[in-house]
Formats: C-alpha cells, structure tokens, sequence
C-alpha cells in the first residue's frame, strides 16, 4: 500500500462507522496485524471489528487475526450489556435516596453508536448532586465507601470499584475549567436539567451538555497524558447527533471559556479521522493545532499508554522535570490555558507541602 497505515486505520474507521460504504485497500497479513496491534492501543477493537465484518471477503484479514478479534469483541459487547445494567442499577439506588444522578461520558456516549455494544467501556461515571461533602456522605451512608477515598476537596470526583469489579466515579462537579469556571459550571449545572431517562435505564445528559463538557474533558487530557481514538470518536458522535441550534450554543460557550484554539485542533482531528463535514464543525479546524493532537494520539494511544518518551518513573525528580517540560510545551498551542495550568500546579504543590512533610515523601 502506498498510504500509511494510520490512513488506512482511519478508513476502517469511516467505513464502521458508515461514513464511507467502500474501503479502498487491500492490506497484507503483516499490515492487519499492526492495523490490529493499533485498534487495541487506540481501544477501538470492538467498532474495528464492525469494519472487518462488513468487508467483502477477499478484502479480510486472515481467518485467526479475525477469529481472535471477534473473541475480544464479544467480550466487549458483554461488558457493556453489563455496564449499562450497572448504570441503571446505580440510578435506582440514588433515586431510593431520593437523588436523581445522571450518567456522563461513556455509557452515554455509547447508546448514540450506530453500534452500541461496540464502543470500548471504561469505567461508569456518575454525577450526583450536592457538593463534596455532601456527596461524600450520601456515598457512606448508602455502604458505597467505607472510608475517606480521597483527601482532597478539590478532586472533581469521589471513585471505588464495586462487588461486580467495575471501577465507578462519583463526581460532584460534571468537569472543571482554569478560566471562568464559575460561568462553566453554572452553563453545565443549566443544562443537567435537560438530561432524560433513556431506554437503557439511566439519566443521560444533553446533547449540548455533553458536547461542551467533553470538549473540556478531552483538551485536559490532550495536554496532561494524551487520548486514544475512542474518545475522538465519541466527540465525532456527539456532534453527528448535534443540531445546527446546539452547534451554535455550545459554539458561544467554547469561546466564553477560552477553548477556541483546542476547539478548531480537535475539530481538524476529527475531519482527517473520521471524514466530519464542515457543516458539523464547531469552528473551522486548524491544520496546525490538530496535527499536533492527531500525532500525539497516532503515537501514544489511550491515555498515551504507549508513548516510548512517557516515562516509567513515575516517582523521580527526571519523571517531575520530563511532565513540567511536557506541560510547557503547549504554550505556542493555547497559552492562555498553558500559564493558567502550570499556576494553578504550583499552587497545588505549595498547599500540600505539610502533607508531604506529614507523610515523609516528596511525591504523593
């Protein structure tokens, strides 16, 4: 093949999802089997898989390559027939306390697959209203927790895996924003009162929650330790479900929160990726900015799990000073949210000085 094969991944995934109807290559054994090895670090095997069996036949991977992969695709396919019976578990438990909680990002993304059994699942998130403290609580007294799970009032959420072995987060605040995060919240707090019962058994929030939320959530990890293509697809998602009106809005409220230039990166991401149509951008894409992004995924995966410069000690002073320059390497990318983001990290780091003194040890 003349293309490359992070071209030619991109195409099966258009052709999943059925963006495109024809796949115009014919890739080797040795090809499938690193166009594989990517679907995994991009957590993408299940829709991957979706591709493979819409493939005429000579077309096909290999019989074991395939075979392997619809073992690994039916088990995703179990885990989120699992996750969303869990989701609806968890809302009928908050809503014998009275508390309506609403589920965010995965499940509720994956319901809007044209496949929705497909989509990869991580872990349920949950917002439950009330602040912190209050939250807190509420998890003791219904046996969630059985402690104090995190120090720090400041965390955006409160998690513990359960009996079933899935890790679940509580978040009191839906996501937060160095710049006017006050304003955010009260845009998102607005919104949440639009979320509806779905099909599935749980609170699913707005089109335009989701949409402005996600865009925060996926920026945070661009910058801090990298994304897969799964959670590009689920923006890609959200948007295909998106109206001319909710575009506009969510448009409004990206430039009230200074994520302008992470919005036109993303946008250019998800054009070269997924084929998007510049009807249904937020903003037109920035070539510069999204080849950064899109490089940084093509190379380090999910959560950057497989970037060779992301380093394995994750306690040293030479791991500090590889993060800080990485932190300061998206300054010419948004540096508004660089200089806010590295404040903000020191502020951190002085307020929990006793802690470390407390505890005896430099990084906790």
């Amino acid at each position: 093949m003349k293309e490359s094969l992070d071209v030619v991944f991109c195409h099966l995934l258009r052709f999943a999802l059925g963006v495109s109807q024809v796949f115009p290559y014919k890739p080797t054994e040795e090809e499938w089997q690193k166009l594989f090895k990517m679907a995994k670090q991009q957590t993408v095997q299940g829709v991957f898989f979706n591709a493979i069996s819409r493939l005429p036949v000579e077309q096909r991977p290999p019989r074991r390559l395939t075979m392997h992969l619809s073992f690994i695709t039916e088990a995703i396919r179990g885990k989120n027939r699992q996750m969303n019976q869990e989701s609806a578990r968890y809302t009928q438990l908050f809503d014998g306390q009275g508390v309506q909680c609403i589920v965010l990002k995965g499940q509720a993304n994956a319901r809007l697959y044209p496949d929705p059994l497909s989509r990869q699942a991580g872990d349920i998130d949950i917002w439950v209203p009330g602040g912190y403290d209050k939250v807190e609580h509420l998890l003791l007294d219904m046996g969630l927790i059985s402690g104090r799970k995190d120090s720090y009032k400041e965390s955006r959420h409160i998690s513990f895996r359960n009996e079933n072995d899935i890790e679940i987060e509580i978040h009191h605040r839906p996501t937060e924003s160095l710049f006017r995060n006050k304003e955010l919240q009260e845009v998102l707090f607005t919104e949440l009162k639009n979320s509806t019962l779905v099909p599935e058994g749980f609170y699913s929030p707005s089109i335009r929650f989701a949409l402005i939320m996600q865009l925060q959530h996926l920026y945070y990890h661009c910058v801090n330790e990298g994304v897969g293509f799964r959670h590009f697809m689920d923006y890609f998602i959200l948007l295909t479900h998106s109206s001319d009106d909710d575009r506009k809005f969510v448009w409004g409220k990206i430039r009230q929160f200074g994520l302008t230039r992470a919005c036109a990166g993303i946008m250019w991401v998800l054009e070269k990726t997924f084929g998007l149509s510049r009807e249904m951008m937020l903003c037109a894409p920035d070539e510069k900015r999204g080849l950064r992004l899109y490089k940084n995924t093509i190379i380090g995966g999910n959560f950057g799990r497989n970037n060779p410069q992301k380093k394995k000690e994750s306690h040293s002073l030479k791991h500090w000073l590889y993060k800080r320059k990485c932190s300061l390497s998206w300054f010419s990318f948004d540096p508004l949210n660089t200089v806010l983001q590295e404040i903000q990290y020191w502020k951190d780091t002085i307020s929990l000085i006793p802690e470390r003194i407390k505890r005896r040890k430099m990084f906790l």
